[in-house]
């Protein structure tokens, strides 16, 4: 049984996946399986993935014989997954070489924490752009997930509880987003403040090529999260414009710090934490200062 159980759905990857391959491989922390979901390419891609299965026994090769997209991918990899954590990778993107043994050194020795994703780099064609961090703060990952993800995906490992409670990701345009939101209700997560990828930005990628379906996906998960957390979805287009948006009018900053306080209340007591804590009090402080910068 591997520690780790590394999912890197697979279409049409031909030009990149052979250095994302080598970058799982290379990693300082070796006790993984690498499973490899060919989503029905029409490239070379699973020609050289089974170059890689000959060379090393940790790299398996799954097919989807119709194209099933990312989540059904991911999902084909979550069914055959053998270990105790998950990470995520995909075909196009680098991992740094240390990013398994700092992230399995975290879950190790914080029980508490569910998944756990990092910092990423972005480059592209034209060189690099400026590293991105997410929040570490759990409640502060909770808080930010109603109307946006804040964890770079393939940069996210987490533990088996997580499937075996959630089961897989939803057929949706905003996959991660959609299946992280059910996450942070029911675990605590973190990011960790350094940067475990190196992220390939192309306009093939789904995120540019699908923009606008993807924002979609978004904005109905995100009224789906306001319902569960405040109970109706009355004010779900002012908070999403308040908080994914950076938009706050004079006339609804009442209404927003209501519905904070409300929210952030939730996800405490999903979480078991009291009002006077150390982060809980942060999270209220930082809330506070973002009403005078919103506009």
């Amino acid at each position: 049984m591997p520690k780790i159980s590394v999912i890197m759905p697979a279409y049409n990857a031909e030009k990149f996946i052979a250095q994302s391959i080598e970058s799982v491989l290379n990693q300082t922390f070796a006790d993984f399986e690498l499973l490899i979901i060919n989503d029905a390419s029409t490239d070379d891609t699973e020609k050289i993935v089974q170059v890689y299965v000959l060379k090393d026994e940790r790299v398996r090769l799954l097919q989807n014989t119709k194209g099933k997209g990312v989540a059904g991918g991911i999902n084909t990899g979550l069914e055959n997954a053998q270990g105790a954590y998950i990470a995520r990778a995909d075909a196009d993107d680098l991992n740094r070489p240390y990013r398994f043994e700092k992230q399995v050194q975290y879950l190790e020795t914080h029980i508490d924490i569910a998944l756990l994703g990092g910092g990423y780099a972005p480059f592209n064609e034209k060189g690099r752009r400026i590293d991105v961090f997410h929040p570490t703060s759990s409640l502060e990952i909770a808080w930010r997930f109603v109307s946006n993800t804040f964890f770079c995906h393939p940069t996210v490992m987490f533990r088996r509880e997580v499937f075996e409670s959630l089961s897989g990701y939803p057929n949706v345009e905003a996959e991660d987003f959609a299946y992280f939101s059910e996450v942070v209700k029911k675990f605590k997560c973190a990011n960790l403040p350094i940067i475990l990828i190196d992220y390939r930005e192309s306009l093939t990628n789904r995120s540019f090529s699908a923009a606008e379906r993807i924002e979609q996906s978004v904005k109905t998960k995100c009224a789906e999260n306001f319902q569960y957390y405040v109970g109706n979805t009355k004010d779900a287009e002012v908070f999403y414009n308040y908080q994914n948006r950076n938009v706050l009018k004079l006339k609804d900053v009442l209404k927003i710090m209501s519905l904070n306080f409300r929210i952030v209340g939730k996800i405490r007591k999903n979480y078991g934490m009291a009002f006077f804590e150390g982060e809980v009090l942060k999270l209220y402080g930082k809330i506070f200062r973002g009403y005078f910068t919103r506009g």
